[in-house]
């Protein structure tokens, strides 16, 4: 059976899109955003659906890749957020000494984790995906990056859908230095399987996957082929908060190997970030009234250098009026000044961006609730959800 056969989609309505960033244990401000997603679209519509019946594509890379899944699989988004919740701290138990000269933690826990959330047999092309998902890795074996998509008529398709997803989205998180890579068997044309290793999705361009998400909804040889007009798509992109990686002045020179490292995975994850958000900002609409998330980096301080809000709306203007895609993005600054803003002065920010820190599991889910509360009104959505 045709793996979204069970899925029809009206086409007269306009198609909804959720894109959602990597970040480790930061998730928990996108699972936050979600919840305040979903239950204000139950308010706002008079009808109780799950996120996977809302969304028509929803995108992830690797912590968002979780989230995808699970959305997908029909979860709840107070679901989605518990799970963090409660197996975070596992997930991110450190490896013997020794081992963590390759990786900091083990992947048992997390593969244990999502084999019992998203089901160990469930495969990339079962009926139990409610929605079409769209789940980010790299490739390192081949030295490319790799879309996961349970989209029929994607080229792929009957090459993936038999992978099981809990490795998809274990291959999606598996950042280097933090987790081992994920070893998956790919089919081949000639019935032998080819065994490749891929490394977390994050380590290219599409830690944040909103154009990519973009681009599978609207570029037809993808096989969705849906229209890309600002009153016919919605693109929401959930981040997992921003702050740029500073290093004192004279320090850099003395820098061993072993800094370096993690500062890179970081700072290509900012750019990633950033790049992806102004392409999405040129070519997309924001509704009348909607936060900038691009005003929101540079007003907290997250990020510098950066074109403001009057140079991207220029620059939008003259690329025409015809936007291909209503976009909103939801993030956050973590920085001093930011967090005192959301009345979170007991929250220390250069303790909370670390993607791995369990100690900060309850700070980051109360940040997560703060920027929900600030900036979801999906009220300014409700044409796209009138069905």
């Amino acid at each position: 059976m045709d793996a979204m056969s069970t899925i029809p989609v009206p086409v007269e309505r306009p198609r909804r899109i959720l894109a959602i960033d990597g970040g480790g244990l930061l998730g928990l401000i996108p699972a936050e955003c979600l919840i305040a997603i979903e239950d204000q679209l139950n308010k706002i519509t008079g009808t109780s659906k799950l996120l996977c019946e809302r969304f028509d594509l929803v995108a992830g890379t690797s912590t968002g890749a979780i989230l995808a899944a699970g959305i997908a699989m029909g979860k709840t988004a107070t679901q989605l957020r518990d799970f963090y919740l409660e197996y975070g701290k596992q997930i991110f138990t450190p490896e013997f000494l020794p081992v963590q000269f390759w990786h900091k933690y083990a992947s048992g826990p997390l593969e244990d984790r999502l084999k019992q959330v998203l089901g160990e047999d469930t495969t990339l092309g079962s009926n139990d995906l409610r929605t079409t998902i769209l789940i980010v890795a790299k490739n390192a074996t081949e030295g490319n990056d790799w879309f996961f998509t349970n989209n029929p008529r994607n080229k792929f398709f009957a090459t993936n859908s038999g992978l099981r997803l809990w490795q998809i989205v274990r291959a999606s998180s598996a950042a280097p230095t933090y987790f081992p890579p994920a070893t998956i068997d790919i089919p081949t044309q000639n019935g032998e399987p080819q065994n490749y290793e891929f490394i977390d999705g994050g380590v290219s361009s599409y830690n944040n996957p909103a154009l990519q998400a973009f681009l599978e909804a609207t570029v037809p040889e993808y096989g969705l082929n849906w229209p890309g007009r600002a009153d016919r798509l919605l693109l929401l992109s959930l981040g997992t908060g921003f702050n740029s990686v500073t290093i004192p002045a004279g320090k850099a020179t003395h820098y061993e190997v072993l800094k370096w490292v993690p500062y890179m995975i970081h700072e290509l994850m900012n750019e990633a970030n950033l790049q992806q958000n102004m392409l999405m900002r040129l070519i997309g609409e924001r509704p009348p009234g909607a936060r900038s998330a691009t005003a929101e980096l540079i007003s907290s301080g997250a990020a510098k250098g950066i074109p403001d809000e009057t140079v991207l709306t220029r620059v939008s203007q003259s690329l025409g009026t015809n936007k291909l895609v209503t976009y909103q993005r939801f993030t956050i600054g973590l920085t001093r000044q930011r967090l005192d803003q959301l009345g979170l002065n007991d929250v220390d920010p250069v303790k909370v961006r670390e993607m791995d820190a369990a100690d900060q599991i309850s700070n980051m889910q109360r940040i997560g609730a703060a920027v929900a509360k600030e900036q979801v009104k999906m009220d300014v959505f409700r044409k796209f959800f009138a069905d």
